[in-house]
Formats: structure tokens, sequence, C-alpha cells
């Protein structure tokens, strides 16, 4: 009887994948152990406990005004730190941090980039210096598995895994404002606001910003601050002025039928779902309810594309709305001045 051939090094591996537990991390370490390559041993790490370990040793935990805020994490030896800009909270607030290995530090928010809900941190001097997970060179992959170590709901240095779960970012609304972030699909409580997303190798691929909510209940998804932003804020270490219209939109097709029956049949468009009362777009003339057709001659029928168009902009610049009104009145052309929503931030002096 002919014996089985053995299984190549890339079949053991994809048969490890099919199993539930510790997928990226298990694979690498087979990796690791077969190959024997330097290399590879220097980008994966030693597993699961040294990859906790490392990011614990680089968390922090957020305090603002004497308050527990949030999670973040050092990206620099020298004390560089990164957070949600939300945690941090108004400009002003005193804030600190809980460094498990150099205890409570002072700490001074040195550029906020509200766009994307991000903060950048820098710590009091440390002889020393500070345990920090390094930025990874490139964005991580649709379908990649990615960790994020925090606080949640006050419990101290819980990682938790998720999945990158969009190959490209998008915008949601926080109450406010836009917010460009990443999709990930991971179950992430409060207080992780501003922890790290990194990934097997133990590099910072993003920061925890938001959650997905089904009745508040957070939903199998986290929103994360693209990799993108995090290294723009950290080479630039200014403030970002991030241009914004006041308004929070959805598409046509989302609608309940009396609102659809009240306009023309197969309209594609974004409807004007809240509009900030003293807001760019109502001082405008845009009106709750409106649908927006073209945005400077382009249709838009998708959040995202309005939303790219008003970030390509800077505050105080202009964009033309073409608004179809659902009162039957027809339509009308407004032109919109761009407020800014890092509003009282200081930009640095350099």
């Amino acid at each position: 009887m002919q014996r089985p051939r053995p299984l190549t090094l890339q079949q053991r591996v994809s048969r490890l994948q099919t199993r539930p537990c510790g997928v990226a991390v298990l694979a690498l370490c087979l990796l690791l152990f077969a190959g024997g390559a330097a290399a590879q041993e220097a980008k994966s790490g030693k597993g699961c406990g040294a990859l906790y370990e490392q990011a614990r040793r680089a968390s922090l935990e957020i305090l603002v005004d004497d308050h527990q805020s949030g999670s973040g994490v050092v990206v620099d030896k020298t004390g560089v730190g990164l957070t949600a800009a939300h945690v941090v909270g108004r400009p002003g607030s005193r804030v600190e941090v809980l460094s498990p290995v150099a205890g409570r530090r002072e700490a001074t928010v040195v550029a906020v980039d509200l766009g994307h809900d991000l903060a950048v941190l820098k710590l009091e001097p440390r002889a020393d210096g500070y345990p920090a997970l390094p930025l990874a060179d490139a964005a991580p992959e649709v379908g990649e598995d990615v960790f994020l170590l925090g606080t949640p709901i006050f419990r101290h240095g819980v990682m938790v895994r998720g999945m990158i779960a969009r190959r490209d970012a998008t915008f949601e609304f926080y109450g406010d404002k836009h917010v460009e972030i990443m999709h990930v699909n991971a179950t992430v409580q409060y207080g992780m606001s501003g922890g790290p997303w990194f990934n097997a190798a133990g590099e910072v691929v993003g920061i925890q910003s938001g959650v997905m909510k089904v009745k508040d209940v957070p939903a199998s998804i986290a929103f994360m601050v693209p990799f993108a932003a995090l290294r723009a804020l950290l080479e630039s270490q200014r403030t970002a002025s991030t241009a914004a219209a006041g308004m929070a939109v959805e598409e046509t097709w989302q609608q309940q039928r009396d609102f659809l029956s009240r306009i023309p049949p197969r309209t594609e468009g974004l409807v004007v779902k809240i509009l900030l009362s003293h807001g760019p777009a109502a001082r405008g003339g845009v009106k709750q309810w409106d649908v927006i057709t073209h945005a400077d001659g382009k249709t838009v029928r998708m959040p995202d594309e309005l939303l790219r168009l008003i970030r390509a902009k800077r505050p105080g610049d202009t964009i033309s709305l073409t608004l179809l009104s659902p009162d039957g009145a027809g339509t009308r052309e407004v032109e919109v001045r761009l407020g800014k929503l890092e509003v009282g931030w200081p930009a640095p002096s350099n």
C-alpha cells in the first residue's frame, strides 16, 4: 500500500487556520519553528503571551481631570503616545496617563485630528524611556487578524481579537460630526476607545475609536482610526484643519416608504437626516429632509461620495449643493461655506 505523502508547510498552516483559536499568531509561530528564518522570528514575535505582554507594557490608561476616560498606547520610547480625540475631551482639560511600567504621568495633547478621532500625546520625560509598540510599515489587509488592548468598563489590560472587515475607509456619524474610520469585526466595550489595534508582529495599525450599536448594545463591528491618519498626524505633529458641513445624510433607498412616496420615483441622492442648527449647512439654506442630488456638479448617491468632496476642501471653502425638497417645491441650488471641526484646539506655533 502506498504511504501518504507528508503535508507541506503551507498545507499544515492552511489546516491550522481552520481551527477556532489563536489563528494568526499560531500560524506565524508554526512558520517560525518550521522555517527557522531569523527575519521571520523578528517579525512574528514569540506567540500570544509575548504579544500580549509587549502590548500591555506599552499600553496607557487616560485620565482626564482625574477621571479614567479611555485607553492609549506609547508608540515611541521618548513618550509619544496615541489615543482617540474624544478620550482627551475638550481643549484645556488636564490629561494624565497610567502606565503599567511608569505609573502615573502627566501628558500634553500635542495635536488632534477630529476628522479621524485621533490625538497625539507627549508624556513627561522619563530617564529609562517608555516601552513602546512601533507603527507598522503599512496598513492591514482586509481579512487580516488584528488585536486590541485596553480597559473595557474599567477592567485593566484586556486584549480582544478582531479582523479587518472592510477594504476601504468609510465614514460614521458621531453625534455632531462625521469621522473617517475602518470597520473591524470585533465586539468592543466602553473604555477601550483610544487603545491600540496591532498586528501579529506587535505593530500598531490603528486606534480604537467607536462601535456600532443596536439599541445601545455593541454589535460585532468596531470603528478603527485608519493607519494613514495615524502616520500623517505623527509625522506632522500639527493639529488638523478638517472641513465640515454640520449635517448627517443617508441614502434615499434607506428611507421609509412614506418618505419615498413624496419624491419622484427612482430618485437617487442623500437625505439630510441630522442638521446642526447653527452649522454651515443650516446657515447656507439646507433644510432637514432635503435630498442632495449633486455636489459641485457631481452626482452623489452615497455618503462617502459627498464626504470625500467636503474633506478635499479646507474650512472657509464653499461647496455647491443641488437640493430636492420633499414637499414638492422642486429643486434649488445653495452654496455652503464649510466650517472647521478643530475649533478651540490651538495650532502649534512652529
